[in-house]
């Protein structure tokens, strides 16, 4: 009798687990899109790292107690290389290698099976200048966890001059777009 006791509270109570994870690089996909006086533009990483301690709860996200983002900032690549060498510049590449999101807080937690929507709070840094921005976020427990959203903001906030080039008769718009699905396994 005390044995199927034990069994019925483990099979009833729920499964609540925290995690220590590091980015999936091969499942993680990051864009950043924008605009030009001649053509919109898009530009994708190719390099990420980061690390998550989450708590996870009947395969649902339930809180996150730590979240790291890298990207390479050499790691962007638009397939046009004068493009890339004027991205780098802009982005300081070589005074500030790496751009950096750190999760600080997140709020209005919505769960619906696998999925968790929330807004997140946290810090990124661009070119040596951190700003705390907001973002809309899903994450999806279903396989290991992937957190996917985006964030639109203007360049100049981090203190970077939108690009130009062809002696700046074209000019790159001071908006952008970044696109994320960031699994950790």
């Amino acid at each position: 009798m005390r044995n199927l006791m034990i069994i019925m509270m483990l099979f009833f109570a729920p499964l609540v687990y925290a995690q220590q994870l590091t980015v999936n690089e091969s499942n993680t996909k990051l864009s950043i899109d924008g605009t030009s006086t001649v053509h919109d533009w898009t530009i994708e990483a190719e390099q990420f790292d980061g690390k998550a301690d989450l708590k996870i709860e009947n395969n649902a996200l339930q809180s996150i107690n730590s979240l790291s983002f890298n990207v390479a900032v050499e790691s962007l690549k638009s397939g046009k290389s004068a493009m890339d060498d004027n991205t780098y510049e802009a982005l300081k590449a070589e005074d500030h290698p790496i751009i950096k999101y750190q999760f600080r807080s997140m709020d209005n937690v919505s769960i619906e099976g696998n999925i968790t929507t929330m807004s997140t709070k946290g810090a990124l840094t661009i070119g040596g200048v951190t700003k705390i921005v907001n973002m809309n976020v899903k994450a999806d427990a279903s396989n290991g966890i992937a957190f996917s959203g985006d964030i639109t903001f203007k360049m100049s906030v981090f203190e970077i001059d939108p690009p130009t080039a062809v002696f700046g008769t074209i000019k790159t718009g001071d908006e952008v777009t970044i696109k994320f699905n960031a699994q950790y396994k």
